[in-house]
């Protein structure tokens, strides 16, 4: 079969991709399984956020536009959000650029401070800003219905590449490749100077906390969950060689999580529901990838845990490169000279 792309992935940046390609007319094969998708992104604590320095913000604030485009009443719920920070530098530069799109915030004075019912530390940097999460099953779901109305065929299995053509169960599709298989592009393309590893969180019945907490200091993050559960996860990185390996969860790190919450007096005496553990990947610079590997074959993916912020917006910047000759910036570049650094997380202060 003959197709003008073929979508290697079912994520939310192939999906993405697929969508934006198949608006503008031309005749493309997803590759993937979006039904297991839309259960496995419903896990996912889905906070759409932008406490990250430039270029990052500006992408997350592209995808916001992106997901109220797809049906953001459905999909978006605004709420308070609290930013633990220790460099305030950093957090003016983010809220000014977020101040500039609309967006409430403020930093709080030492009286405001007085009044937060969580233990802080001395010479942090706190800031309420509002904040997006997402409902990801319903952005899924409303995504994978505005693909069946354009020219977007939907092939359910798992492609593999050779010489630019791609098999899906027995079957020879051919056309220019994306691949957007997420810490599976690895295994699809070569990939120089990138890290596979877990992203772990753990789900908590008890007790409903008020605000989506960003806590840079102590280190994790806490959120409100579609399933009612707290989420809380940590940017601890346990690097594994398959991707299959990430989906068991780390004991030490769920209870490292944990810890740090308490600490904060965000929790006290938690009952688990649930832990989840899924595979990421991400580059020693904290830049994904995103451009050509070779004639023909692209890829967009590394996006280091930070996916659904900003992955729309990085199929937008490669869908305009391969409709229009748009430049793609030169940091995203899978060819760059990274280095052997381990990833740091893109919302680390610079």
């Amino acid at each position: 079969m003959n197709y003008d792309f073929i979508v290697l992935g079912s994520g939310i940046s192939g999906l993405s991709t697929a969508l934006m390609l198949g608006e503008k007319g031309y005749r493309v094969a997803l590759v993937g399984t979006p039904e297991l998708m839309v259960l496995v992104g419903g896990s996912s604590s889905g906070i759409l956020t932008y406490h990250m320095d430039e270029p990052f913000i500006d992408w997350s604030l592209r995808t916001l536009d992106f997901y109220k485009r797809i049906d953001g009443k459905s999909i978006l719920k605004a709420g308070p959000s609290l930013w633990f920070s220790p460099s305030e530098p950093f957090v003016r530069k983010t809220l000014n650029r977020v101040a500039e799109a609309g967006l409430k915030y403020r930093i709080l004075d030492s009286d405001q401070v007085r009044e937060l019912p969580f233990k802080t530390v001395e010479g942090e940097i706190i800031a309420m800003a509002e904040l997006y999460t997402i409902a990801v099953g319903r952005l899924f779901k409303g995504i994978l219905k505005i693909v069946g109305d354009v020219n977007v065929e939907i092939v359910e299995g798992w492609g593999s590449l050779k010489e630019n053509t791609v098999t899906v169960r027995g079957e020879t599709l051919r056309g220019e490749v994306i691949v957007a298989a997420g810490p599976w592009s690895k295994e699809i393309v070569n990939l120089e100077n990138t890290i596979i590893y877990k992203c772990q969180a753990v789900r908590l019945e008890e007790p409903q906390i008020d605000y989506t907490i960003i806590d840079d200091v102590k280190g994790y993050y806490a959120s409100k969950t579609e399933d009612n559960t707290i989420a809380l996860g940590d940017g601890i990185k346990i690097e594994v060689k398959e991707p299959e390996e990430a989906f068991k969860p780390d004991n030490c790190v769920v209870e490292e999580i944990i810890r740090r919450a308490e600490s904060r007096g965000i929790i006290s005496k938690p009952k688990i529901s649930y832990t989840v553990s899924a595979p990421c990947i991400g580059t020693g610079d904290s830049y994904p990838l995103v451009g050509e590997v070779k004639e023909g074959v692209y890829v967009i993916t590394a996006l280091d845990g930070v996916g659904f912020s900003i992955g729309p917006a990085l199929a937008e910047l490669l869908v305009e490169h391969l409709t229009r000759g748009a430049k793609i910036p030169g940091e995203l570049d899978p060819k760059r000279n990274i280095g052997n650094k381990n990833p740091i997380e893109p919302v680390d202060p610079p």
